[in-house]
């Protein structure tokens, strides 16, 4: 008795077992093997309309949908059931469910057993040999080595394993199977397989196998018993399918999820931080406006100032690699960026590795996302690390470069003018011409915990920045990437929180709505410091409560977009139909993007980012008193 699981219609028809296609959904038979039309005497041109409740008249339809769902969930043993042939004769015959493994529909392998043997018997092994050598499919027909040991050995294999692992028929049958498994086949999986070979149950798997040429491959197999008229196994037939591109993929889109996830997690432990951080910085500016500036004590809270800035830039690049940073473009130093982003490089790469920075000064100024470049510089110098597990240096180099007609043939794709090159180079092992021409594909990767997304992150920041990524690398030579980003010619983008010392106050209501404890009082307080009369509330209801309470006028509604049970949004909209002359600025610790891809946040609602410094509050809240973008 054999369970011909996940094999083709080809293979159904040819496989001299007594085989029915049965669609699960009505139980209409799709084709029938010239074994099972030998054994049934129903034609094996099926006409449609033949069902397999009018083959077996005693089987209900409720019975049969029951056995295909238990059939799903575990092995079901073979069932017997009357059969009734053309001719009005019938007959008990032993039948055994499998699934079919289809793409496009709910398709069933019913296999047929005379117990009798008057039909359904393998006319022997040379009789199987002739069956399987043209099909398409890769298949063994194997035995059991030892009662004790239950292993299989190859008797034959067909044309299509041959090709598939490259083992000739003589070579297989030489050795056990175990020979051909991998190093990633683990121990369980043949486990499993031994464990179903001695009890003579179907088993499905999946294991590395080595080719003849010494590459692996993973192999889905199918491993079927078949029973001779004593009905003892006789020998196995095994069918083999190449699942490598599959399970690639499979692991490929398991790495996107789980950097999608860890993503989800640092955006969400930014926001915690940003919360943590507007307080401990706030508080430190207050100290800092306080205390003397000769005094210890300010030297003091500059040092906890110092650090809530590191913090904030740390908390930065978390978001920048959950990539739900908003994209604010900005005339960068990129000189300055290099500067700034250093000390986490040297943190992220391996202790064997040193950064050299040769940079050009003065350096005219790009056009981009300041977090983005910190992303590609970071990618770029971890993949420079990478490439050099013995050690070595990774050289950051900036420099000015002219392109014009006279250079089209090395900067093919490089439009004419000034550009700012920003160059990291490694002597590494470098890139074969196939990885170059590969490199910034999606998920593709040469190193074996890769995602395979480094390269593509870096080319897709870089465009979107308008600009260009240049390779030059040679196998045992290493690796040159050149970024080309155009010059603005501006100024840097460097206000500076003593630019806008002068921010003033006013004497307006504000009303603070905050879950957060440290982070509300904080901002009253810098707020009441600037002249502000100062509502707090923790939550909606209590928001509502107080300015229902408040007979006076309340100007602006300065509340955190995400609070317990309801929005800041839902806050706004309630207040201003009571009040509809109030200004509204929210406050999040979360990106932008994120608010509004979740719909937290209307479209063109001002928000004022957490960690907020007193002059970026101070200078928001005036903003937006005064209806000022």
């Amino acid at each position: 008795m054999m369970s011909p699981d996940a094999f083709d219609t080809t293979t159904i028809r040819t496989l001299p077992v007594p085989l029915l296609l049965v669609d699960g959904g009505d139980a209409g038979i799709r084709s029938i093997n010239r074994a099972a039309s030998s054994a049934t005497g129903y034609d094996s041109d099926v006409q449609d309309g033949l069902s397999l409740l009018s083959i077996f008249p005693r089987v209900s339809p409720l019975e049969l949908a029951r056995l295909l769902d238990a059939t799903i969930t575990g092995n079901r043993p073979p069932q017997q059931w009357l059969l009734r042939r053309p001719d009005g004769s019938v007959a008990f015959t032993e039948v055994l469910i499998t699934r079919h493994d289809s793409r496009n529909r709910n398709e069933w392998v019913f296999a047929l057993r005379d117990p009798s043997r008057e039909n359904g018997a393998i006319d022997g092994l040379e009789g199987l040999r002739e069956g399987i050598k043209d099909l398409h499919e890769a298949i063994v027909v194997a035995r059991v080595l030892s009662e004790t040991d239950p292993k299989l050995g190859g008797l034959f294999v067909n044309a299509a394993f041959e090709a598939l692992t490259g083992w000739t028929n003589d070579e297989f049958i030489a050795a056990p199977y175990g020979v051909l498994y991998g190093p990633e086949t683990s121990a369980d999986t043949v486990r499993r397989v031994r464990v179903a070979v001695a009890a003579g149950e179907p088993v499905r798997t999946e294991l590395q196998l080595y080719r003849r040429d010494g590459s692996t491959f993973w192999s889905e197999i199918d491993a079927i018993p078949i029973r001779g008229d004593d009905a003892r196994i006789s020998h196995w037939i095994v069918n083999h399918r190449d699942v490598t591109a599959r399970r690639r993929l499979e692991e490929q889109i398991f790495r996107t999820q789980k950097l999608d996830a860890v993503g989800r997690l640092a955006s969400g432990v930014a926001h915690d931080f940003n919360n943590v951080l507007t307080a401990i910085g706030g508080f430190a500016e207050l100290l800092l406006n306080d205390l003397p500036r000769a005094s210890s004590q300010h030297d003091e809270a500059l040092q906890i100032k110092l650090g809530a800035d590191r913090a904030v830039a740390l908390t930065r690049q978390l978001l920048v690699f959950s990539r739900e940073e908003t994209a604010r473009p900005a005339h960068l130093d990129l000189n300055r960026v290099i500067t700034d982003v250093e000390r986490l490089l040297r943190r992220v790469i391996s202790e064997h590795v040193s950064i050299q920075s040769v940079l050009t000064t003065p350096l005219p100024t790009v056009l981009a996302d300041r977090n983005q470049i910190e992303q590609v510089l970071l990618n770029l110098v971890m993949n420079a690390s990478e490439a050099m597990p013995e050690g070595g240096t990774v050289t950051i180099e900036t420099r000015t470069l002219d392109v014009d007609a006279s250079k089209t043939a090395e900067f093919a794709e490089v439009s004419p003018g000034r550009y700012v090159v920003l160059a990291v180079t490694d002597r590494g092992v470098g890139m074969t011409a196939d990885t170059r021409e590969r490199m910034f594909v999606p998920f593709f990767t040469t190193k074996p915990s890769g995602s395979g997304l480094g390269l593509s992150v870096v080319q897709g920041i870089v465009r979107r920045n308008g600009g260009h990524v240049l390779v030059d690398s040679e196998i045992g030579s290493g690796s040159c990437f050149r970024v080309l980003l155009a010059v603005t010619g501006d100024s840097p983008d460097a206000i500076t929180e003593h630019q806008h010392a002068d921010v003033v106050g006013g004497s307006e209501t504000i009303l603070v709505v905050e879950d957060d404890a440290a982070v509300r009082q904080v901002t009253r307080v810098m707020l009441v410091r600037r002249g502000y009369t100062v509502l707090v509330a923790h939550d909606a209801e209590e928001a509502e409560r107080v300015a229902k309470e408040h007979a006076g006028v309340i100007d602006l509604l300065l509340c955190d977009v995400v609070l317990p049970r309801r929005s800041g949004q839902y806050v706004a909209e309630r207040l201003l139909v009571r009040r509809p002359r109030l200004r509204v600025l929210f406050m999040s610790g979360y990106s932008e993007d994120v608010i509004l891809d979740q719909h937290i946040l209307a479209q063109g609602r001002v928000m004022l980012a957490k960690p907020f410094s007193d002059i970026s509050l101070a200078t928001r809240v005036r903003a937006a008193l005064d209806h000022r973008e």
